[in-house]
């Protein structure tokens, strides 16, 4: 087995540069590697493709509205479903104002989450899958019942249903929560969560509701979700920022929590349907590094396998 190891190692093909001056370069005859950034680029898409063997649910919160969390579900989402070959679901959970499909993609005919709990004979993924939008990223949504002519709010009797039925069919389940962290909706999510993604503006009383958010789900017996978060800090104006980013980021450092910067994107801004196609590369980059600061945490489904065994 040595020996075969050190026949592939010796043999094996390395990847070349495509970009930059290493892959014009190379296209007049030389034989560069990738890059040190290339080789980070394919270090994070691995990370982010980790194989999930149970469930994972990543729950999107805010103490305060109008912070970007639906914007940063929407595009976290698409990027997962994106780059990752599994199914990727996300749901709106919010019982007040439900507008993620507004930044994916609307059901064509306005199924939304009740629809699916009063559905029967969904035993087939594409029957549940039809209850489903799907936008450009190939990310399944699952619509909130909100409308205006609603009278009765999403509960937490309903998500947990409709959650234990999507459980059954997709990998990874990507929550976009209500501000409220005392209604029924909300709880059922966080209780039901692996991961939480606290999203934040850059101002003084973003990150105070962010502090509180982790605060509160210390304090609740969420202790793990806490363990499990990543702060998410959304650059909301073109302008530089009147607080100081470094010192927020190292803010949540001294807590050991993980900090990502979603730099201000003109496409985001415009509050329609998100397209990672139209995103600037910078900011493409930073939810790609927010998925796999997340997929870090996805349980190792490698550890304590022992020896299985294999070609003799």
């Amino acid at each position: 087995m040595d020996l075969l190891a050190e026949i592939t190692a010796a043999n094996r093909a390395k990847l070349r540069s495509s970009s930059g001056m290493r892959g014009a370069l190379n296209k007049v005859g030389f034989n560069l590697g990738l890059s040190p950034a290339e080789q980070r680029a394919q270090e994070r898409l691995g990370v982010i493709r980790r194989q999930l063997t149970t469930t994972y649910q990543i729950a999107v919160v805010s103490v305060k509205g109008g912070v970007g969390r639906t914007t940063t579900a929407a595009a976290l989402g698409s990027t997962f479903a994106d780059l990752r070959a599994d199914r990727v679901v996300a749901i709106d959970a919010n019982p007040d104002f439900g507008d993620l499909p507004t930044r994916t993609r609307p059901h064509p005919y306005g199924l939304t989450l009740r629809d699916l709990v009063q559905a029967s004979n969904l035993e087939a993924f594409s029957a549940v899958q039809s209850f489903a939008s799907i936008n450009s990223s190939d990310l399944a949504v699952i619509a909130s019942p909100w409308t205006t002519e609603a009278v009765q709010a999403l509960s937490g009797q309903e998500y947990g249903t409709a959650v234990e039925i999507l459980r059954r069919h997709y990998n990874l389940l990507l929550v976009d929560c209500g501000t409220g962290v005392l209604d029924s909706v909300t709880n059922a999510v966080l209780h039901t969560s692996n991961a939480v993604v606290v999203v934040t503006p850059a101002s003084v009383g973003g990150v105070k509701g962010a502090v509180a958010t982790l605060n509160w789900l210390n304090s609740h017996g969420l202790q793990h979700l806490v363990a499990k978060s990543v702060v998410a800090i959304v650059q909301q104006q073109r302008s530089k920022p009147i607080v100081d980013i470094e010192a927020i980021e190292k803010l949540f450092e001294t807590a050991q929590r993980p900090t990502r910067l979603v730099p201000y994107d003109a496409h985001l801004a415009e509050g329609g349907e998100v397209d990672l196609r139209l995103l600037e590369r910078e900011t493409q980059l930073a939810f790609e590094e927010l998925a796999a600061a997340l997929a870090e945490g996805f349980p190792n489904y490698l550890a304590g396998a022992g020896d299985r065994g294999g070609w003799r």
